[in-house]
């Protein structure tokens, strides 16, 4: 989204100015293990050009690493810039002030219909059901997993799947081991049984390198299913694999003969395989109860509240249905920004009229608006705060020895072109690199999300208002001797409004760059603001109460023509009564003298 400036401060502040510098100093460190490799190169080169050119080229691979790294690093320290318009809003935003709504519909993690569902049905669309038997195990033995936000949640399902292919893939090699070295297979078995080993020894850590690759936030914007199917895959590829490996070498042994393969065969008994299993095996241990521990922590902080206040009256009132929607929008939900931000809009407020019969009909209308959320501190404790400190620097740790690693496998490298150094040695500094590089990154990738979360607080409204509308006409001043009459059309409107408030509490996961909050907001918490809803109630009735449906004038120079008007009609009325009363006095003199003259 656009950066747009405003002079009040939202309080959105950089979370990774630690981790920024952690960072930076792997990458320095790094750059330095390139530069050393440089300088080896330039003094190999001298007696190997093949050496030299690969040294430069690690070399050169250090350094790269290295300066995006510091990158990295250095970008996490900067300035924080957050606009007006973060974070990203829960559905498409139809406000007119926004004009980069379009920009974040990549990111918005709901739809209108759907937050619309979960305030009148009182649930939560956000806590999705757990999809395959393996992330069903997962969330029975840890219920409260499923109230945390997809990234959070999809850690802990990676990190279980990642152990559940593991110990498929161990099973299997158990059953070739047993096979193999039992006779099963002849004396062929245990000749190849080395080249099983080092089959598990990548297999095993191709996985947890991938494992580590999909710990980013961009990638957890929806849970995963963790299907049966991968699986399966696993413990074919653990079956068949074994089984296509002695067929490659039986072939082998016919084609270039037996002593040649035996010989190759020989090479996988000197790298210690077992070694580099245990390895793995420990280190991915250790990683996750690291990793669970900062888990544990962050379930104790969830509270899946899912409850809202709402209102259902009716009113009978003397106003027109229109009015009332231009007060609700104008008035009623503008008075409720935070910090003088737009509310964001999800359904727009498009009333209808519906005229049945004559000065008779129906209207209804209806809106959905979240104020701009307000940023909420995690209630971060000590032993989190550590752990994750703990894993942010073990991390880092690893990926400098990883890179320590490689620098040495280089040397070995050109050792091999010189001849001063074996093959066996370059095949162990590079299991020993892939087995840093993998847990480092685990460890690194899951501190960083725990850094990355970011809660946010706000209240979502929904109104809707129908009813029914008459017309009567009503006029005042109707008296012969009145010199001013107001005739009005008095609209009686019957309102039923529904009015649901509830104050949320949000998630999303920040990063560094430009790019800074642009991922979904999922809604963790929704809880009761009644005070929120008297305070909406108390609005639209203080607006009815106050109404006029009487025109009246309310200019000063109108008044006082009115006065004047007014005594002008008291001076001839005096006149008409005086004229009046004179010929009721003649009447009565003709009256009598008339009884006189013509007695009965």
């Amino acid at each position: 989204m656009a950066f747009d400036y405003g002079s009040i401060d939202l309080g959105l502040k950089n979370p990774f100015k630690t981790e920024g510098k952690i960072t930076a100093a792997r990458g320095v460190i790094v750059i330095c293990l390139g530069a050393y490799g440089l300088f080896s190169a330039a003094k190999t080169v001298s007696h190997s050009t093949v050496a030299g050119w690969i040294m430069i080229l690690f070399a050169l691979a250090l350094l790269i690493s290295g300066l995006t790294t510091a990158y990295r690093g250095i970008s996490a320290t900067l300035k924080y810039f957050v606009g007006r318009n973060h974070p990203t809003s829960l559905a498409h935003n139809h406000s007119n002030t926004s004009e980069h709504a379009h920009q974040e519909n990549a990111y918005v993690a709901y739809s209108e219909g759907t937050i619309t569902d979960m305030l009148i049905g009182r649930k939560n669309a956000t806590f999705a059901e757990p999809t395959g038997f393996i992330a069903h195990a997962l969330h029975s033995i840890f219920p409260s997993l499923i109230y945390m936000p997809y990234p959070i949640r999809n850690l802990a399902q990676r990190l279980c799947a990642a152990w559940t292919n593991t110990i498929v893939a161990l099973l299997c090699y158990g059953f070739i081991a047993f096979i193999s070295l039992t006779g099963f297979i002849g004396s062929l078995g245990k000749q190849v049984f080395p080249v099983y080993s080092v089959v598990l020894t990548l297999g095993l850590l191709c996985m947890w390198i991938l494992t580590s690759l999909r710990l980013n936030r961009m990638s957890q914007t929806r849970v995963p299913r963790l299907s049966n199917i991968e699986f399966i895959r696993t413990l074919i590829a653990a079956v068949v694999l074994p089984i296509a490996i002695g067929l490659a070498l039986k072939l082998a042994m016919l084609v270039v003969g037996t002593t040649r393969v035996s010989h190759f065969i020989s090479y996988f008994n000197n790298l210690h395989n077992t070694m580099f299993i245990c390895a793995i095996i420990i280190g991915a241990a250790i990683v996750t109860i690291i990793v669970a521990l900062m888990l544990n922590k962050r379930l104790s902080l969830s509270n899946p509240n899912v409850e809202v206040s709402e209102l259902r009256e009716n009113w009978q009132e003397s106003v027109h249905p229109n009015e009332v929607f231009i007060n609700l929008d104008n008035l009623v939900m503008a008075n409720r920004r935070y910090k003088e931000v737009p509310n964001r809009v999800y359904k727009e407020l498009k009333p209808t009229l519906e005229e049945q019969v004559q000065a008779k009909g129906s209207f209804a209308g209806e809106t959905l608006q979240e104020v701009q959320p307000k940023y909420k501190a995690i209630e971060v404790d000590q032993a989190l705060d550590n752990t994750r400190m703990f894993s942010l620097i073990t991390g880092n740790l690893l990926l400098i020895g990883a890179a320590i690693t490689v620098l040495f496998a280089a040397l070995s490298i050109t050792g091999i072109v010189t001849g001063s150094h074996t093959a066996t040695k370059v095949t162990q500094l590079f299991f020993v690199a892939c087995i840093l590089k993998a847990l480092g990154s685990i460890l690194s990738n899951a501190s960083h999300l725990f850094f990355a979360e970011m809660l946010f607080e706000s209240n979502i409204i929904y109104l809707k208002v129908e009813g029914t509308f008459t017309e009567s006409k009503i006029s005042t001043g109707n008296s012969i001797h009145d010199s001013t009459r107001s005739e009005n059309i008095l609209v009686r409107s019957s309102l039923t409004p529904w009015i649901i408030v509830s104050r949320i509490i949000s998630s999303s996961f920040a990063s560094s760059g430009s790019n800074n909050l642009e991922h979904p907001r999922f809604i963790l918490e929704m809880h009761k603001n009644d005070r929120e809803l008297e305070s909406i109630r108390g609005d639209l009735v203080s607006f009815l109460k106050d109404r006029e449906s009487i025109a009246a004038i309310t200019s000063q120079r109108d008044l006082m023509n009115t006065s004047q008007i007014h005594e002008i009609n008291q001076q001839t009325r005096a006149s008409n009564m005086s004229i009046n009363h004179h010929d009721e006095e003649i009447g009565g003199y003709i009256h009598r003298e008339y009884e006189e003259k013509y007695p009965q």
